[in-house]
């Protein structure tokens, strides 16, 4: 009898609930286009979050767990998708200038939209204000105590260090630590030297090698589609889940709300007005059709919080594979705009307008540019947030334990953040295809206007 008792049946209510809906999702995908599914999963958990929000998310439990087993998978396909498809990306280019190319204009647009991302923020802070009236937010900040002061500190990334973590150490280290620079720079040196031997001893001598690449890739992409379409699900539990802990945290919400709605403001600005026009103005390319196509990419990432958990899934949708292959892994490492450069900006403006101080020009010039640094070398998991707003505030001499009295509301925002940092890399790699002359055009086309292409040739 105790036994019973001690079962959480609404928890499992829940369970049943959602694997009802998953029924029903399935139904759907043979019948609608695969973006309104996840749309349509996405409403189906934030309702269920609502309705059975709870504290601690005890109603919750099976729902979190669904969703971190997706996360897990997701993540484990992230070493092995992006060290294949570098390897086998840059040696189908079979050109080292080409290489060259793809790599400069990666990180010159990753960088631009970081730069672009600093300034919107600045004008969005300033404009709002964002902050003033919020003392009561830090009337306890001398009771931080030094235990949790120094672990924060310990998140903190000088620029040495960021250089550093930049380089692999041991192979199958960084391959096991999702290492993604690390990860990039052993399948660039490969693919490198393949192409030289190949041009100095002719290719039949390495011909082999890039035949293993290429099955071992299709293997890995055929256990990739398995786990996208799996992404409806995942997206429902992880929706639930952020849902019901949003409303589970409503006192320190109330106090927050303004700059919660602020961070996630800007993140869609910067997110789907920044990047359509660059999409429109340096890619040649139709905002609607790009973020229609990567749909799936964002939701994903807006649910799990990891720009790395969806890379598999960003690969996968992008437009020109080679440059996909290395300009989206490059792009949760290096831009990472929702986590280097939107959110700690804020905290520091946040904290800056609630205790009454004023920064002159070059104060804020020296925080636009460590965010900068920043940007060039940050980890796309869930949590760095907390790691680079610490790394600022260090920076520029605001104190840490403000930081620690504004994480309640990290998880709320990083899915925004994690979204803008998603669509950003997404872009940049559409445009750094279409400047290297790599874009496919017709990838952007429905099936009638495929069909209606082929109708007009014939």
């Amino acid at each position: 009898m105790d036994a019973l008792l001690s079962v959480n049946w609404i928890a499992l209510l829940v369970l049943i609930i959602a694997l009802l809906l998953f029924k029903v999702l399935n139904k759907l995908a043979y019948k609608i286009n695969w973006t309104f599914v996840i749309l349509i999963s996405m409403v189906m958990g934030a309702v269920l979050g609502i309705v059975f929000a709870s504290e601690n998310n005890s109603y919750m439990t099976w729902l979190a767990l669904i969703g971190d087993i997706y996360v897990n998978l997701i993540t484990a396909l992230v070493a092995p998708v992006i060290l294949v498809s570098v390897i086998s990306g840059l040696i189908q280019l079979n050109d080292k200038e080409k290489m060259k190319r793809i790599g400069t204009k990666s990180v010159f647009w990753l960088l631009v939209s970081s730069a672009i991302a600093i300034v919107v923020t600045i004008v969005f802070g300033m404009a709002t204000q964002v902050g003033k009236g919020a003392q009561a937010v830090f009337a306890d900040i001398a009771g931080v105590s030094s235990t949790t002061l120094d672990a924060y500190k310990e998140m903190g990334t000088s620029f040495d260090k960021i250089i550093l973590n930049l380089f692999p150490t041991n192979v199958f280290g960084d391959l096991a630590a999702d290492n993604v620079v690390a990860i990039i720079i052993i399948a660039v040196a490969i693919a490198v030297a393949y192409v030289s031997v190949a041009s100095d001893e002719g290719e039949d001598k390495v011909k082999p090698f890039k035949s293993i690449i290429e099955a071992v890739k299709k293997i890995i992409f055929r256990i990739l589609s398995y786990v996208i379409d799996l992404t409806p699900y995942a997206v429902l539990c992880l929706t639930a889940v952020s849902a019901s802990q949003l409303l589970s945290d409503k006192d320190a919400l109330v106090q927050l709300i303004l700059l919660v709605a602020v961070v996630y403001v800007v993140c869609f600005v910067q997110a789907y007005v920044v990047n359509a026009f660059i999409l429109k103005f340096a890619g040649k390319i139709s905002p609607l059709k790009f973020f229609k196509k990567t749909f799936d990419a964002q939701a994903t990432a807006f649910t799990t919080q990891s720009s790395v958990g969806s890379l598999p899934i960003t690969i996968d949708r992008l437009i020109h594979k080679e440059v996909a292959n290395f300009t989206a892994p490059l792009g949760t490492t290096i831009g990472m705009a929702g986590c280097t450069c939107i959110w700690p900006i804020l905290l520091a403006m946040f904290y800056l307008n609630a205790t009454g101080q004023s920064w002159n020009i070059s104060q804020y010039l020296i925080m636009c540019f460590m965010c900068l640094v920043l940007s060039m070398g940050s980890a796309g998991m869930p949590g760095i947030g907390v790691v680079t707003a610490v790394s600022l505030f260090s920076a520029v001499n605001l104190p840490i334990a403000a930081v620690v009295l504004l994480t309640p509301i990290n998880n709320i925002t990083d899915m925004a953040r994690t979204l803008t940092n998603v669509v950003g890399a997404n872009v940049t790699a559409a445009v750094v295809a279409r400047k290297t002359e790599l874009l496919d055009d017709e990838i952007f086309q429905t099936e009638d206007e495929k069909l209606e292409k082929k109708g007009g040739r014939a």
